[in-house]
């Protein structure tokens, strides 16, 4: 394993680890050894098989996947646990397949994203295609800092129209309080918008209209078809409030393109998770969509 933890649960990596102090598996908190050499990377390896039963392995090879987890954890139930440090960059395709593969082994599997996935102001597909999902907190991505050595969740993660996204965040170096953490429920809310808020939303959409481009040009054109006004129409589309990260470009396209046609579904760039099903939260905003508007969904 590259990470240990130190003796007062200090998260540390092997390579900036000594061999003068002692360390213990952030798993099963028995104690590793530390081994580096001029031959193999430096790592941590257990002094001796688990008391209770598991063990862990460092890129163990798995026969019927042809695939190495970067660690292969048996828990004390025989469950065994493939934990991924992604740093990379992996497409969705290749995370797809890996993941059928761990599937298919009768695996569990984890995702833990390195800084070269870092959130900023928008979140493209890449980033998303690792979410998950949890009543206590939202969608979240779990990262693991090398340099720093700490754990960071990122949950409650949320989008609105022409605003940079907004989530919550918890930090630790404590494998413990990790686990405490993802056991204990956490109170996760849609967001209405601030009157700051609101504000950029109305100066990032008033350049939309002014430049004519892209999507925006498209809907000037659909509301100009069916000899709709077009400022009536965003009133009535333009969301108010930060809700789930479902779709890849602002729900105001699909929305207006609802309004105008009240018929046909049209087609909603949601983003592809490999770890989520979206549908049936897809299927719910466009539920309340429409109940907002006093028309019925047809054909979807």
């Amino acid at each position: 394993m590259l990470y240990a933890l130190t003796k007062d649960s200090k998260m540390i990596t092997a390579k900036a680890a000594t061999k003068e102090q002692k360390y213990y598996c952030p798993s099963c908190h028995e104690p590793v050894i530390l081994r580096q050499g001029h031959y193999y990377m430096a790592h941590f390896a257990h002094l001796k098989r688990r008391a209770f039963g598991a063990r862990v392995k460092l890129e163990a090879y798995l026969p019927g996947s042809k695939q190495r987890p970067d660690l292969l954890i048996q828990l004390p139930d025989q469950q065994l646990l493939a934990l991924e440090y992604q740093c990379a960059p992996l497409s969705l395709r290749k995370l797809q397949k890996r993941s059928r593969g761990y599937h298919d082994a009768g695996l569990a599997e984890l995702w833990i994203l390195g800084n070269n996935y870092r959130l900023k102001r928008s979140l493209p597909q890449q980033v998303a295609q690792f979410m998950r999902w949890s009543k206590n907190r939202g969608f979240y991505l779990i990262y693991l800092d090398p340099i720093k050595a700490y754990f960071e969740v990122i949950y409650g993660i949320q989008k609105a129209d022409f605003l940079p996204l907004k989530y919550q965040y918890w930090r630790t170096n404590d494998v413990k309080k990790l686990k405490t953490f993802f056991a204990t429920p956490q109170k996760i809310r849609s967001k209405h918008l601030s009157l700051s808020e609101r504000k950029k939303q109305k100066h990032a959409l008033a350049k939309q209209i002014y430049y004519s481009t892209g999507a925006m040009r498209k809907l000037q054109q659909l509301t100009y078809q069916k000899r709709l006004k077009l400022t009536a129409v965003i009133d009535d589309c333009l969301a108010l409030s930060y809700s789930y990260p479902l779709y890849r470009t602002a729900t105001l396209w699909w929305r207006t393109a609802l309004y105008c046609d009240q018929f046909s579904r049209p087609k909603i760039p949601a983003y592809e998770l490999v770890f989520v099903d979206l549908k049936p939260f897809i299927e719910q905003d466009i539920d309340n969509f429409c109940k907002g508007l006093a028309f019925p969904k047809k054909n979807f």
